[in-house]
């Protein structure tokens, strides 16, 4: 892939290591046309076009499915879709509802090969920027209380920041910080992303805490890429800075706020930040990104663990506002630059984001009317939901229109 190519998705979606970070989606490396990223991620522009196949019109409302016809025709469409699966050879788990009447669920792969344990739609995988939503809806929940404000400056979190006065938490929401994104590699884009002995080398294993140190040390130590508020650039710093804000404001670890007031609450059990009992281990390709699986790095930006269940429970959860409000919800909902709202892409009444971790690779979709929903996650690399979901249009835009 060109160096143009991938610095256009490298600016767009630069965001979750390997889940909507970088500059690629599963990209091996390595020539000196190559974008060496840790995160995986599409372009906005190749989200936008595939949503966008899905209505056959770019200037009207998503197109609404003839329900009748569908689910007359359900079997025809459900082969087409494990044709599709062998086909492409993808493993992981696929779910996608329309209405009440079409469900559809794919499970291929295994998750752990040595013990020759199956995927699952209960299958724990890491699913890198989906995180985002789950942190942006902590903001907006200590914001109903009134502990912080979206206008708050950073400099209110974070003393003696350089742009501090500069940033507010509404453009870390909305990645229009202009701060460089920390899963970024040197030559990504430009001269504000890390080099090896400035994070990946600093980091251990199993010390979650130097680990979140060493990576906010370099964030408040870079140079802003442009003026905030003046443009779109994914980074998964902003999300990271979030997460240590949320800490500030709480008086909690990010992880247990997002535990005590979002998972339990939702009896999301599959759902967490640390090991996992029923993790999917990921398969194919280098192991050239082990760093971005060590204790803290992924955080509040890309270092969610979840299933397909819980992601499902999640979709519910937010669509009846049973963890902040309408209105707040709304407002995460209006997209802003570049379609971004606060944690996830916008395109007409859909919710969209895609992440890439490592060798994980994730893509969830869905209107806020529940009408439709997509969820695609793999643990296997090379594979890639954003295809799969583009396909799976194609073969129900016949059942378009009522």
């Amino acid at each position: 892939m060109k160096y143009s190519f991938k610095k256009l998705i490298c600016t767009l979606l630069c965001s979750s290591v390997l889940v909507c970070s970088a500059c690629s989606l599963n990209s091996q490396d390595n020539s000196e046309d190559t974008v060496d990223s840790e995160t995986q991620s599409t372009t906005a522009q190749d989200v936008s076009n595939s949503v966008m196949a899905s209505t056959g019109d770019t200037e009207t409302q998503p197109a609404a499915y003839n329900l009748a016809r569908l689910k007359e025709n359900s079997d025809k469409v459900i082969k087409k879709f494990d044709d599709f699966i062998s086909d492409k050879k993808y493993k992981g788990v696929v779910y996608n509802k329309i209405g009440n009447d079409f469900e559809y669920i794919s499970q291929e792969g295994q998750s752990v090969i040595e013990d020759h344990k199956s995927n699952s739609v209960n299958t724990q995988y890491r699913v890198g920027s989906l995180t985002k939503q789950f942190t942006a809806v902590a903001i907006m929940k200590l914001s109903e209380e009134e502990k912080l404000s979206l206008d708050d400056k950073i400099s209110k979190y974070f003393n003696n920041y350089e742009y501090g006065e500069e940033i507010t938490i509404r453009n870390l929401l909305t990645m229009t910080s202009g701060i460089p994104s920390y899963t970024c590699h040197l030559g990504s884009i430009d001269n504000n992303y890390y080099t090896d002995s400035q994070i990946k080398y600093k980091l251990k294993e199993n010390d979650g805490e130097n680990n979140k140190e060493v990576i906010l040390d370099w964030i408040l130590k870079q140079k802003l890429r442009f003026e905030p508020d003046s443009s779109f650039a994914f980074s998964d710093s902003n999300y990271f800075l979030l997460g240590k804000i949320i800490e500030k404001v709480s008086k909690t670890t990010y992880e247990e706020y997002v535990k005590e007031n979002i998972f339990e609450p939702l009896g999301m059990k599959s759902s967490t930040f640390d090991d996992a009992d029923n993790l999917a281990l990921s398969y194919d390709g280098l192991d050239n990104h082990k760093w971005l699986h060590y204790d803290g790095v992924g955080y509040s930006s890309i270092g969610l663990i979840t299933s397909v269940s819980d992601i499902l429970k999640w979709i519910y959860a937010f669509d009846e506002y049973k963890i902040i409000s309408k209105e707040s919800v709304d407002e995460m909902c209006t997209p802003y630059l570049e379609n971004y709202g606060y944690g996830f892409f916008i395109y007409q009444d859909r919710i969209v984001q895609t992440a890439g971790f490592d060798k994980y690779s994730a893509m969830l979709e869905f209107t806020r009317s529940e009408s439709e929903v997509f969820i695609a996650v793999s643990n296997y690399n090379y594979n890639d939901p954003v295809h799969l979901f583009a396909r799976y249009r194609v073969f129900l835009k016949p059942y378009y229109g009522r």
